[in-house]
């Protein structure tokens, strides 16, 4: 499997497991836009700070780049992608809601 290959399925897997959580938990949403913005900024600052850490992470042991893929970027992207749901579905909500 190549590097390719590899962040394809993390990512995958981070969006399936950002949907199930906003399943799982619909009540841990935002009730407003404002909310959803801060989330969404939260998580862009957070995408950031990730990505410093993997490569860091990557560059001072090798070894354990699975290990940090799995502790820092698995985490990240899942409240990205989580992030990015409740800011969409607030944007629904309220283009339902002027209709």
């Amino acid at each position: 499997m190549t590097a390719g290959h590899m962040l394809m399925v993390f990512t995958l897997g981070t969006a399936a497991l950002s949907l199930w959580s906003y399943v799982r938990w619909p009540g841990a949403a935002p009730a407003t836009i404002k909310g959803a913005a801060i989330r969404v900024a939260l998580a862009l600052l957070l995408l950031q700070v990730g990505a410093a850490a993997l490569d860091f992470g990557v560059e001072a042991a090798p070894a354990f780049a699975v290990a940090v893929v799995v502790g820092v970027v698995v985490p990240v992207l899942t409240f990205a992608f989580l992030a990015s749901i409740w800011f969409l579905k607030l944007c629904a909500d309220q283009l339902r809601d002027a209709s």
